[in-house]
């Protein structure tokens, strides 16, 4: 039970965690450098384990990543996931829906079994080697989509392509998890029918899911709309409705066994088509002028500094080039190839390089169950944080690139 006592305290953390990061990403948008970078590193210097942990509040750390503090993490999600799918209309999906499987599945089977050979070349045990292969696989979704946002290029025919990608790899990669989990559990490799059973399982509750949200969703906000539509009152429960839909969506692919966010996106895609679109579509954007700053402050504040001490210098340089060539070799490769057009397929690579919320939790759930070391967690751990950094940049740059070919033609 979370009590006031325990509420203030993680609120004022909030605060103190979210304007500096908004102010810092500022700033590095100012120098031409993704907004999410200067988020991230906001939260590694407010973070629990800097000046956060160092500066008491009633008695207890200014910065804790407390229950309540990840809730508000997950409700940051979902708010930022809703958004994104509120640009993406279903009949939008249908058209890059083959594209997005072929490119989502090689980003994720590239990556896992680039990880785990090289790491057994390096001597590294098989289940250790499972678990960073794991932790490289899925792409984070909410990056991909705060990224394109900033550029103003979610609408375009490769950022389209781009999202959907990183919300079925987001699928593929919660069904490898669970089958690391059966491995951790077993200590041995489950059958090919086992790992064909789950992938094809949570591929099947994903295209469930969005198919209800699609047919009921709409219907259920239009029966508000329809109530007093002229009052501020009405005005205001459209919104609240739609919202509600996002978390009520997110429970639901919870409770199945998706990642919430997921079902948040498949809120936003089925009511991306309503006549409300528009105007719930500016009510989250407004809200997430808050969340996306908190997000990624969130993921800077899991990182301790002082471990970089533990840090095996040369196997964190190997996994980083692993991880970000593998998502180029494994997403950016096919998608020129499907869209015969070299630079935006590399848009798609580049997008899928930044890992997150999965890979975070792949990574702990290793050294939870004494799986890896503190060294191999730290080292991984450093390695989600720089493909936070290099991702945006390759992205940043390629648009960049291609803007500045566009207009000297």
């Amino acid at each position: 039970m979370v009590t006031e006592f325990d509420a203030i305290p993680t609120l004022v953390g909030i605060l103190i965690l979210v304007i500096p990061s908004m102010v810092l990403g500022r700033i590095c948008k100012h120098f031409g450098i993704a907004e999410i970078i200067g988020f991230v590193i906001g939260g590694i210097i407010l973070g629990p384990f800097a000046l956060g942990g160092a500066i008491s509040f009633f008695d207890r750390p200014l910065v804790e990543l407390n229950d309540l503090m990840l809730a508000f993490w997950q409700i940051a999600g979902i708010v930022i996931l809703f958004s994104a799918g509120l640009h993406f209309t279903f009949s939008g999906l249908k058209h890059v829906g083959i594209q997005a499987i072929i490119i989502g599945t090689a980003g994720v089977i590239v990556p896992l079994g680039l990880g785990y050979g090289i790491s057994i070349l390096f001597g590294i045990d098989w289940m250790v080697a499972m678990i960073i292969g794991a932790t490289l696989s899925a792409t984070s979704i909410v990056a991909a989509v705060t990224i394109l946002g900033e550029l103003g290029k979610e609408k375009t025919k490769e950022g389209n392509i781009l999202i959907n990608t990183a919300v079925f790899d987001d699928v593929l990669g919660l069904a490898i998890l669970s089958a690391i989990i059966s491995i951790v559990i077993a200590h041995s490799l489950p059958s090919l029918e086992t790992v064909l059973y789950q992938v094809s399982e949570s591929l099947l509750l994903w295209v469930a899911l969005l198919l209800s949200a699609v047919f009921l969703l709409p219907k259920i906000v239009h029966a508000v709309a329809v109530t007093r539509p002229t009052t501020l009152e009405s005005r205001g429960t459209k919104q609240a409705t739609a919202l509600g839909s996002a978390f009520g969506m997110a429970a639901i692919a919870s409770i199945i066994g998706l990642n919430p966010i997921v079902g948040a996106f498949a809120a936003g895609m089925a009511l991306a088509g309503s006549k409300l679109a528009k105007q719930i579509r500016e009510f989250v954007g407004e809200l997430q002028i808050i969340f996306a700053p908190f997000f990624f402050a969130i993921m800077g504040a899991h990182v301790d500094i002082s471990n970089i001490l533990n840090v095996d210098l040369v196997l964190f340089l190997v996994i980083l080039a692993i991880a970000v060539f593998s998502k180029i070799l494994g997403s950016g490769i096919p998608a020129i190839i499907l869209l015969k057009d070299k630079n935006k397929g590399l848009r798609i690579g580049y997008g899928m390089i930044v890992r997150g919320e999965i890979a975070f939790i792949t990574a702990g759930l290793g050294l939870a169950y004494g799986i890896i070391s503190d060294s191999i967690f730290s080292t991984l751990v450093f390695v989600i944080l720089g493909t936070i950094f290099i991702g945006p940049i390759l992205l940043r740059y390629s648009f960049k690139k291609n803007n500045t070919i566009s207009n000297s033609n």
